[in-house]
C-alpha cells in the first residue's frame, strides 16, 4: 500500500468527542462530513450518530433537560461534550478524510485547537513536526488523499518556483511555494487542472511527515504563495531528501501525478541564496526511496544533420569529408547546480563524448562560466562523420564539472542519451543505460533528422550504470 494511503494508527476506529472528531492518535479531524450525520435533539433528550456506509447506528444514553432550569441546561450541555463514541468499520476512510479537509478552511480558529491536541503526541513520535504559524492550509497534510497512484497517466510538463530557507534559531525548514507554470492539463477538453503541491522529507513517508498546499481550481499556471514548514534539527535535515510533487486533485477518483523534484540536503548550503528559483518538473521513474539525489537540470537541443544539409559554418574543417552526417548538440544552460566553494558557487563547464569514442580527439566541451550555479553556455558541440543508423548503437554522454584551476575538477552531474538497450554493436556495455526522457529525446533525434529536438533533463548524481 502506498504511504499516502497508510494510516498512522493500527486501528480503523475514530473517536468523536462532543461536536468534534479526533483520530485515535490525537489529531483533530473535524466536526461534520458527508458520510456521517450527528443529530442532537434536546427536546427528546437523545444524541445519536449513524454511519451511512453500512447502516450501523450508535446511540448515547438519553439526557434529560428541563428547559426552565438554566443550571440543569448548563450541566446537560457539559454532559453532551464529554462522552466519547467509538465508530468501527468505517468504509472508504481515505475518502472521508479527504472530504474533511475542506471543513478546516471554514474554521478560522482551527490552528490553536489542532496544535494543542497534536503537539503532545507528535513530540514523542517524530521530529518532523508541523510549525503552526497561522497557516491552517498545511493542517491538511496529516491526511491521506483519495489514492495518489495515477503515475504516468498525464505527461509531465511545466516548472515550479519555490525557495528553501532554514531558521537556525528555531530549527525550522521553510519551503516557500510560489507558483507553477505550463502544467499539463488533466481535463484536455477544457484545458485545465486542479493542482496542489505535496512534500515529504525522505525517507519519512508517513502522514505526519506530509505537507500540502491548497488546491487551485482550473489552473495551469497556479499561484500558491504558501510556506510549508518542518521543525527539524539541522543535523537530522542533512540526512533527508526533499520530495516535492505536484498533483491534480480529483474528489471523485484518484489524484493524478503532474511532476516532481528531489533535493538532497547532505550537501545543500542554506543562507547564501534564499530567492525563489524555477525548477523543471520531472517524470517519476522509480520508487521515492530509490530516487537519486537532485543535482540540477540540463537544457539542450540536439539534431542529426544529414550530409547534404551540413553548412560551411558548422562543418569541422579539420576532418576529411567522408560523406557522412554530423550530430550537433546545443548546450543551452544548466540550472540549480551544486555549489562547491565556501560561498555556495561553482565554475561549471559541460563536456561531451559520442560513445564508444572517448578519445582525446572525440571530446567536446563548453567554456567555463565563473561563480554561477545556473550557467548559460549556448555552445554547440559538433560530432562529425556519423551515419544516422549509427545513432542506434552510440551514446551521447554529457557531464557537467566544476573547474578547479589548482586541482582536480569536481563532478556536478551528467546525462546519457541512447536507446537504453545495454548493447552496442552486438556487445554488452554499461553506458547504453539511458532511461525515460533520455531515451525519448534520442529516439526523436533519429526519427526527425535535420530538426532541432529540445529537451530538459535532470542530471544524474553519478555516471554508474542505472
Amino acid at each position: 500500500m502506498p504511504a499516502d494511503q497508510m494510516s498512522d494508527s493500527s486501528s480503523d476506529e475514530r473517536h468523536v468527542t462532543g461536536d468534534s472528531c479526533h483520530s485515535s492518535d490525537g489529531g483533530h479531524i473535524g466536526g461534520v462530513h458527508t458520510n456521517m450525520h450527528v443529530s442532537q435533539h434536546l427536546s427528546d433528550s437523545t444524541l445519536s450518530v449513524s454511519s451511512l456506509s453500512d447502516g450501523d447506528f450508535i446511540e448515547l444514553p438519553a439526557i434529560t433537560v428541563k428547559k426552565d432550569d438554566e443550571d440543569e441546561m448548563a450541566a446537560a450541555a457539559a454532559a453532551v461534550a464529554a462522552p466519547t463514541i467509538q465508530i468501527s468499520h468505517v468504509q472508504d476512510q481515505e475518502l472521508i478524510e479527504a472530504e474533511l479537509v475542506d471543513t478546516f478552511e471554514k474554521d478560522e480558529n482551527i490552528d490553536e485547537l489542532f496544535a494543542s491536541q497534536r503537539m503532545a503526541a507528535s513530540n514523542s513520535r517524530s521530529n518532523l513536526n508541523l510549525s503552526y504559524g497561522g497557516s491552517h492550509e498545511s493542517i491538511a497534510s496529516y491526511y491521506s488523499d483519495a489514492g495518489e497512484v495515477n503515475y504516468g497517466k498525464i505527461p509531465v510538463s511545466g516548472e515550479i518556483q519555490f525557495a528553501l530557507d532554514y531558521d537556525y534559531s528555531s530549527c525550522i525548514l521553510k519551503i516557500d511555494i510560489r507558483q507553477c507554470k505550463d502544467l499539463a492539463p488533466v481535463d484536455t477538453k477544457k484545458n485545465r487542472s486542479d493542482p496542489y503541491i505535496k512534500t515529504y522529507l525522505l525517507p519519512d513517508k508517513t502522514r505526519s511527515g506530509k505537507r500540502k498546499t491548497k488546491v487551485k481550481k482550473h489552473a495551469l499556471n497556479p499561484t500558491f504563495n504558501e510556506v510549508l514548514k518542518y521543525a527539524i534539527d539541522i543535523t537530522e535535515l542533512e540526512t533527508r531528501t526533499l520530495w516535492l510533487s505536484v498533483w491534480h486533485s480529483d474528489l471523485f477518483g484518484r489524484n493524478d501525478f503532474l511532476g516532481e523534484i528531489l533535493i538532497a540536503f547532505d550537501e545543500y548550503t542554506f543562507g547564501h541564496d534564499t530567492l525563489p528559483k524555477w525548477f523543471q518538473l520531472q517524470e517519476r521513474q522509480q520508487e521515492p526511496s530509490e530516487l537519486k539525489q537532485y543535482k540540477g537540470d540540463l537544457f539542450l537541443s540536439v539534431r542529426y544533420v544529414s550530409p547534404g544539409n551540413i553548412t560551411t559554418t558548422t562543418k569541422n574543417k579539420k576532418k576529411k569529408d567522408t560523406g557522412k552526417g554530423q550530430l550537433e548538440v546545443l548546450i543551452k544552460e544548466a540550472r540549480n547546480l551544486s555549489g562547491m566553494d565556501s560561498y555556495g558557487n561553482s565554475d561549471p563547464f559541460c563536456k561531451g563524448y559520442l560513445l564508444p569514442d572517448k578519445s582525446r580527439h572525440g571530446k567536446q566541451k563548453t567554456d567555463v562560466v565563473k561563480k554561477n550555479c545556473s550557467p548559460m553556455w549556448n555552445h554547440t558541440l559538433i560530432f562529425s562523420d556519423v551515419d544516422l543508423e549509427e545513432l542506434k548503437e552510440r551514446s551521447l554522454e554529457l557531464t557537467v564539472w566544476d573547474h578547479d584551476a589548482m586541482g582536480s575538477n569536481e563532478f556536478l552531474g551528467g546525462v546519457r542519451l541512447n536507446l537504453g538497450t545495454g548493447r552496442s554493436f552486438s556487445r554488452e556495455v554499461e553506458w547504453m543505460d539511458a532511461r525515460g526522457e533520455e531515451i525519448t529525446l534520442w529516439n526523436a533525434v533519429s526519427d526527425m533528422p535535420n530538426a532541432w529536438i529540445d529537451g530538459s533533463l535532470m542530471l544524474r548524481s553519478n555516471m554508474e550504470k542505472q
